[in-house]
């Protein structure tokens, strides 16, 4: 018998500072290369890494409509105690997925083949263009088979461990990095070839792992059930609309400047929008313990708890965001000199116009209650809206007037606050069934006011200090960032904000001072608490 979802405040807690600690290291890793890259090969060849990947990121989303329903009605059925539905799920998508996983990875090596028809590349490119692409290919048609045995660790919220799993096949990464950059030659090539080599050994230890921690994950060919897939690629399908769009639009933009513009154009895309893609990045590896959290709610019906944490959830994502965006775009040109050189001065722009579009946040919990409550159509056709527009404009801006990357980067802006505005806010409180006064009132106010005044001080110092060093731009961030926190400490916070800071205040002297703490009735159920037992303690999560 499964035991249920636990819910708990610490436990989503540690699970996130260990998802952002492995990005850290992701990061740290992916600043380093690029930087590395730049200096020693053209911008031709750059550009052909980055149109590859683009790409290649597009490429599981056709997966998504099988893959897109398992970790959520897993979870469901883990939060009441079900193992063989668990099993039945697992056993009616595995065969489905391995069928996908062969048309796919057949398709990929055909297009391997032809990929200088399709894409502008140089001759001398086309033989390296080809194992990229295939490797790449052998990598995205592993994943569908392993994605129904993959889910034990996120079921069980044992996100620490596959962060550790993470953090290891990163290292094994850099190490391959290393030794192919340094022992051989200086290509792009070598960084496929470490970056699937890791991804391949990292599926087959989270599959190993993953099976072990629910036993529930395994296949039998008598609990095959095709209603039950027919249920699951009906959430899948919009799943695939929603996620689809938005790794439409990451892979038109740069394949339009390839185009349309130049290889330049592209190399300044994609370092312009990288920060911004960080940022969206960090916050879905932050919230994604918050996944199963939110999809056990909705099971036992914790309506009140949902509304909670989606005020709750979009405020922290704001004041998360914008301490991020703000400085960026106000220091952007002296971050790409110091960065990359001048050479690429025109990604600042880029980097100001993608970063831009972080005002209109505050919805960040969105797509977790729309997946936990299976309420995505909306959600799908929205943002295929929105995509669609942007690629549309895009084509135009590039293709009609010449703009280049910094056209495709403002296209990408205005119609992103449009349709934020217009359709993803409404959307939330629809979802969250939270009202439009009590969402500007904890989620958008409290939210911006920080970066408000942090803006003043960050433009400031930027006016009078002049910083032209990284350790120039590190004081004034610092500086703009310590009055970022007081602002937020003094004026923002929510009474269940100062209850958890308080508490977590208290546990950490508690600590430092060696002493004992006071033992609690232990209030962590098997299962995710009802409505009623949550009032009683006014929290969002049980402690």
């Amino acid at each position: 018998m499964s035991p249920g979802i636990q819910i708990s405040k610490r436990l989503v807690l540690v699970n996130s500072a260990s998802s952002i600690l492995a990005k850290m290291i992701n990061v740290s890793v992916l600043i380093w290369l690029h930087q590395y890259l730049l200096s020693r090969i053209s911008p031709e060849e750059y550009s052909l890494y980055a149109v590859l990947v683009s790409i290649v990121v597009l490429l599981p989303l056709l997966t998504t409509v099988l893959t897109g329903g398992i970790g959520r009605f897993v979870v469901a059925a883990y939060a009441k105690g079900d193992d063989r539905e668990v099993t039945r799920i697992v056993s009616t998508m595995f065969p489905l997925l391995l069928v996908a996983s062969i048309v796919l990875l057949a398709a990929g090596l055909v297009f391997s083949w032809y990929v200088d028809k399709v894409l502008s590349v140089a001759p001398h490119q086309v033989f390296e263009a080809r194992i990229m692409m295939a490797l790449l290919m052998v990598s995205v048609a592993t994943r569908p088979p392993c994605a129904a045995f993959s889910v034990g660790l996120y079921v069980r919220q044992k996100f620490v461990l596959q962060n550790i799993i993470k953090v290891c096949s990163e290292l094994l990464r850099l190490t391959l990095l290393f030794v192919l950059l340094f022992g051989i030659s200086t290509r792009v090539l070598w960084v496929v070839v470490a970056n699937v080599t890791a991804e391949l050994c990292l599926a087959v230890v989270m599959v190993v792992i993953s099976v072990r921690l629910v036993p529930a994950l395994k296949f039998r060919l008598s609990e095959v059930r095709w209603e039950l897939a027919r249920e699951l690629m009906s959430f899948g399908g919009w799943n695939f609309l929603a996620h689809a769009a938005a790794r439409l639009r990451e892979t038109a933009i740069p394949l339009i400047l390839n185009r349309l513009a130049t290889p330049m154009d592209v190399t300044v895309f994609y370092l312009g929008a990288l920060p911004r893609r960080q940022i969206d990045q960090w916050t879905a590896v932050a919230t994604i313990p918050l996944h199963p959290v939110v999809t056990g709610m909705h099971a036992v019906g914790a309506k009140a708890r949902i509304q909670s944490i989606y005020l709750r959830g979009g405020r922290i994502g704001l004041w998360v965001v914008l301490a991020a965006a703000i400085p960026a775009t106000i220091y952007a040109h002296l971050l790409i000199r110091l960065y990359v050189g001048n050479a690429f001065m025109d990604a600042a722009t880029v980097m100001i116009l993608t970063l831009a579009s972080a005002v209109g946040g505050g919805c960040a919990m969105l797509w977790h209650v729309a997946t936990a409550t299976g309420r995505i159509r909306g959600a799908g056709v929205q943002s295929l809206v929105m995509q669609l527009g942007i690629i549309a404009a895009t084509y135009y801006i590039v293709g009609v007037a010449g703009w280049g990357a910094v056209g495709a980067a403002l296209a990408r802006l205005v119609i992103g606050l449009v349709v934020t505005f217009v359709f993803w806010w409404p959307l939330g409180l629809a979802l969250a069934e939270v009202t439009f006064s009590t969402w500007v009132r904890q989620t958008l106010v409290p939210g911006l006011m920080p970066a408000c005044v942090a803006g003043v001080v960050w433009a400031a110092l930027g006016i009078f200090v002049s910083p032209d060093t990284w350790s120039e731009l590190g004081l004034c961030t610092a500086a703009g960032l310590l009055c970022y926190t007081v602002v937020l400490l003094a004026f923002c916070l929510e009474p269940q904000d100062k209850e958890d800071l308080s508490g977590i205040v208290t546990r950490m002297r508690t600590r430092l001072r060696g002493e004992q703490a006071a033992p609690q009735q232990s209030r962590r159920p098997s299962a995710v608490p009802t409505d009623e037992e949550a009032a009683e303690t006014g929290a969002v999560y049980t402690e």
